[in-house]
């Protein structure tokens, strides 16, 4: 009885023995799996995880070693599964660099604090493309005319001067914008930018240009009856050329040459005794030389008439040389206070070709003015375009030299 007694015991506590070993090693093995990946019990047939290897971190996240399945912790004493970065956290980061990087390049343009809105993303400016509506605010409309209206406008803290126009009647600036984008020049009004805005119920064009607040010289010509001082002639001439050379080098030909669309500048006095400096403004007639445009004619006979080269009003011929005739036009103004063809008063388009394109008459040159000014006068307005001279050749002439 002593012995049955014995065996059952030992039995029972064998029993007992493995049953705590078997909860040992299921707690052990859940606490492992709650702890590394959690994964569930019935997992237990595949194959064990690779022991991990430890090293540091980089800013606090564990980096995992994609290409010996390892992990690495910041604290080695304690085994840890890899963590991946989620794509909030990468994304993060990367707009992070990117904010780094672009901190040495100038800021983008800030949003309009106009009414525009915007609406595109394929703006321009010097800098490179302007991805928001300009900061501008209209101030007083500056002028008006057949492809829209020009306002001066507060664009950051300066002023600038604003053209704009409806998209459907915009061509014509966004041609201006393409060319102005391509000059630099002191004698060319500088360019800063485009944009396209949603404004009411409509879309605009806007070209964000310099501000001349000297006026033009056509203002200048109008406001001093009996044309200005030689002297101011002389120099507003040599800028005007310097400007077209510049420009003819771009391959570009203005087509608009008059006195309407020479701006001035203020310079200081050290630099310019008269305090202005003329620049030549509005390409929205400009032409350039070599383009489809050029070649398939549709581009001639472009210009205001009283002031287009013989060959421009009579055939649509467009070279360098319309601007130079159109330049001695704008000279002859200076000079005289009065306008080219002046004496044969209102004329209809008809009139006006026959005039300049089909007779041997050139504007009526004084023979009062200094004979340097009438030679010089006499080179830019030649009809015959082969003959006339080019802008390089007239900011040599002696009319020109300083004195």
């Amino acid at each position: 009885m002593k012995g049955r007694l014995l065996t059952i015991f030992l039995c029972f506590t064998i029993k007992m023995f493995y049953r705590e070993s078997e909860m040992d090693s299921r707690i052990s093995m859940s606490a492992y799996y709650r702890r590394y990946g959690q994964r569930k019990l019935n997992d237990l047939s595949n194959p064990p995880l690779k022991k991990p290897k430890y090293s540091p971190t980089k800013n606090g996240i564990v980096i995992s070693d994609s290409s010996s399945n390892t992990m690495t912790s910041p604290l080695p004493q304690t085994p840890t599964l890899a963590v991946k970065q989620s794509p909030t956290i990468l994304h993060r980061q990367r707009c992070s660099k990117n904010k780094r990087k672009r901190s040495s390049t100038p800021p983008p343009l800030e949003k309009s604090t106009s009414s525009s809105k915007e609406i595109s993303e394929g703006s321009s400016t010097k800098g490179g493309l302007v991805k928001k509506s300009s900061c501008w605010v209209k101030s007083r409309l500056l002028g008006k005319g057949a492809y829209g209206s020009v306002y001066l406008a507060t664009y950051k803290n300066e002023e600038r001067a604003i053209k704009t126009a409806e998209i459907s009647r915009s061509l014509s600036l966004i041609d201006e914008g393409r060319i102005l984008r391509g000059l630099q020049s002191p004698y060319v009004i500088s360019y800063f930018g485009d944009e396209m805005v949603r404004e009411g119920n409509g879309h605009r064009y806007n070209l964000i240009l310099e501000y001349c607040s000297g006026q033009s010289l056509g203002d200048l010509i109008r406001n001093n009856h009996g044309g200005l001082m030689e002297f101011d002639v002389k120099l507003f001439a040599r800028d005007v050329l310097c400007g077209l050379i510049h420009i003819h080098e771009k391959n570009i030909i203005h087509c608009d040459i008059k006195p309407d669309n020479l701006l001035l500048s203020p310079l200081d006095h050290r630099y310019r005794s008269n305090g202005y400096i003329a620049k030549i403004g509005d390409f929205g007639l400009a032409l350039e030389k070599g383009s489809v445009e050029y070649r398939n004619g549709s581009g001639h006979k472009r210009g205001t008439r009283r002031y287009m080269a013989p060959e421009l009003i009579s055939h649509g011929i467009v070279d360098f040389n319309v601007d130079t005739w159109s330049f001695g036009c704008s000279v002859l103004e200076m000079l005289t206070g009065k306008q080219v063809w002046g004496e044969y008063g209102h004329l209809t388009k008809e009139d006006w070709i026959n005039l300049i394109g089909h007779t041997d008459l050139i504007p009526h040159i004084p023979s009062g003015l200094p004979a340097e000014a009438q030679d010089f006068l006499r080179k830019c307005l030649v009809k015959d375009p082969d003959s006339r001279w080019g802008v390089r050749e007239l900011v040599s002439h002696p009319y020109l030299s300083y004195d």
